[in-house]
C-alpha cells in the first residue's frame, strides 16, 4: 500500500512538471514583452528566493535594460509589468473592457470565497456588487449621512494625540501616527461596514482576523506558480476557513479602507516634518481661511495648498507602489507585444509617479507643482499620476479616502507643531512623531 502510495505521488509529480513545462514552452512561443532568459520551469523563482528582491524591485532593475513593458517568469507564469502610463491608458482605458480580469491564483481564491469579492474576476457577479458598494455604502447620500461618524473619528485622532502630550513631562507627545489613525480610522470603517457600533472584544477579534487573512493574501506562495509544488506547500500555509461570501467581502472592504488610508496620514505628516517650510505654508492657509475652529470637509474646497499636499505625498509616497494584478479577459496586444489570458500583469505606479520624463525634479517633495497643473487623482488629466489606478479597476473608496485623509492632516497640522524624533529608526508600521500642542 505504501509501495502504491510513493508511486502514485512520483507520477503525479512528474506529469505535473511535464505539463508545466509543455504549457511554459506554449506561452514562450507568443511575442510576448522582452526580459530575462527563465531557467527550466521554476523560471525566475531561484533568483528570487537567492536574491531576497521582491517582484517589483525586480522589474525596476531590469527596465533600463528592457524597457518600460517586460516579462519576468515566475514558473510557467509570465508576469508583465508595465512602467509606462501611455501603455497603461491603453490598457485600461482604450481596452478597459478586456484587462479589467484579475488574477485567479489559489491564495486569492481562498480569501475571497472562491473570487466573488469586490477585487476579483470581472463578471455579472463582480459588476453588480461594484454598483450595490458605490450606491448603498459609498454614494454621495451615504458619504453624507455618515458624516458625524467621520467628523468623531477625526476628533478622536486629534484627542488620541492630545492625551498622550498631556501625560508627558515635558508637555510632548511622542506618538506612532499610523497607530493611532488606523485605530480611529477603523472603528469609523466598521460602523460604515456593519450599520452599528461593535464592543470592544469583538473589534479586537475582527481585528486579529483581518490581520492574519491580511497577511495570507500578500504572501509569495510558490504553489500559485508551479502546481506541482502545491503538495508540499498548502497544507502547511492556508488554514481551514469555511467563511462566507459576506465574510469574505467585510475583510476586503475593512482591510482596502484601513491600511490605505493610515498609511497615508503617516507618510504625509512625516513629509511635512521634513518640510517644515512646507508645513509653516499649509498652516497659514488653514489658519487664513478656517480661523481657530476645527477643519471641517466643507472647507476644503477652499483650502488649495492643503490639496496639493495630500496629492504631491500621494506621488512622492504612494501607499500603492504597484496595482492590484489584472489579466485579460482574451489574447490582446499592448505595446506591440502578446499579453496571453494567463499572464500576470503588473502597472508599477511608482514609475509614473517618479518618470522624469514627467515630473521635474521627481524626488524632491513640491506641493506647488499640484498648484499649476491641477491633476487629479482618476487620472483624468494624465496617466502620469494614478494613486488609486485607473479604469474599471479603480478604488470605490477615493472620494472617502481622499477626505479623511485631507481632513486629518489639516487637524492635526492646525493643532499641534511637528518634528520627527532624532535617533529614532521608523518601520513599515509607522513613523514616529513629536507633537507639540500649539498656544491658542
Amino acid at each position: 500500500m505504501d509501495f502504491f502510495l510513493v508511486i502514485t505521488t512520483l507520477t503525479v509529480l512528474v506529469a505535473s512538471i511535464l505539463f508545466d513545462w509543455w504549457y511554459f514552452l506554449k506561452l514562450r512561443s507568443k511575442r510576448l514583452p522582452p526580459g530575462p532568459s527563465p531557467w527550466p520551469i521554476v523560471g525566475a523563482i531561484p533568483y528570487l528566493v537567492r536574491h531576497g528582491r521582491g517582484t517589483t524591485k525586480l522589474s525596476h532593475s531590469l527596465q533600463p535594460k528592457y524597457g518600460k513593458i517586460l516579462t519576468v517568469w515566475l514558473g510557467k507564469t509570465p508576469m508583465i509589468f508595465i512602467h509606462d502610463p501611455e501603455l497603461t491608458y491603453d490598457a485600461l482605458v482604450k481596452q478597459g473592457a478586456y484587462f479589467s480580469n484579475r488574477v485567479k491564483n489559489y491564495t486569492m481564491g481562498i480569501v475571497s470565497s472562491g473570487w466573488r469579492t469586490l477585487g476579483t474576476t470581472e463578471g455579472p457577479w463582480t459588476v453588480a456588487l461594484r454598483k450595490n458598494v458605490m450606491t448603498h455604502m459609498l454614494g454621495p447620500s451615504r458619504l453624507k449621512a455618515f458624516k458625524p461618524l467621520r467628523d468623531r473619528a477625526y476628533g478622536d485622532i486629534v484627542n488620541d494625540v492630545r492625551s498622550v502630550a498631556a501625560a508627558a513631562a515635558d508637555g510632548v507627545a511622542q506618538v506612532n501616527l499610523r497607530s493611532v489613525a488606523f485605530n480611529q480610522v477603523f472603528r469609523f470603517v466598521l460602523v460604515l461596514t456593519f450599520g452599528v457600533e461593535l464592543e470592544e472584544n469583538l473589534i479586537q477579534e475582527i481585528l486579529l482576523n483581518l490581520g492574519e487573512r491580511f497577511r495570507l493574501a500578500f504572501k509569495f506562495y510558490v504553489g500559485d506558480y508551479l502546481s506541482f509544488w502545491r503538495i508540499f506547500e498548502l497544507e502547511k500555509v492556508f488554514p481551514d476557513f469555511n467563511d462566507s461570501v459576506l465574510t469574505s467581502l467585510c475583510s476586503e472592504l475593512l482591510n482596502a479602507a484601513i491600511h490605505t488610508t493610515s498609511f497615508a496620514i503617516d507618510h504625509t505628516m512625516a513629509l511635512l516634518c521634513e518640510h517644515p517650510e512646507v508645513n509653516e505654508k499649509l498652516y497659514r492657509e488653514i489658519e487664513a481661511v478656517v480661523g481657530r475652529r476645527a477643519v471641517d470637509e466643507s472647507d476644503l474646497p477652499d483650502l488649495p495648498y492643503l490639496s496639493a499636499v495630500v496629492r504631491e505625498s500621494l506621488r512622492v509616497w504612494n501607499t500603492g507602489l504597484v496595482s492590484l494584478p489584472h489579466a485579460t479577459s482574451e489574447l490582446r496586444k499592448l505595446g506591440g507585444y502578446d499579453i496571453p489570458t494567463d499572464a500576470v500583469i503588473i502597472f508599477v505606479l511608482e514609475s509614473f509617479h517618479l518618470d522624469p520624463t514627467h515630473w521635474s525634479e521627481p524626488l524632491i517633495f513640491k506641493p506647488e507643482r499640484f498648484l499649476e497643473n491641477d491633476l487629479d487623482v482618476l487620472g483624468t488629466k494624465s496617466f502620469s499620476f494614478l494613486p488609486f489606478s485607473a479604469g474599471r479597476r479603480v478604488c470605490p473608496g477615493t472620494q472617502l479616502a481622499m477626505l479623511e485623509i485631507s481632513v486629518v492632516v489639516a487637524r492635526l497640522v492646525q493643532t499641534f507643531e511637528w518634528e520627527k524624533v532624532p535617533n529614532v529608526k521608523n518601520t513599515r508600521f509607522g513613523t514616529v512623531l513629536r507633537a507639540r500642542p500649539r498656544s491658542v
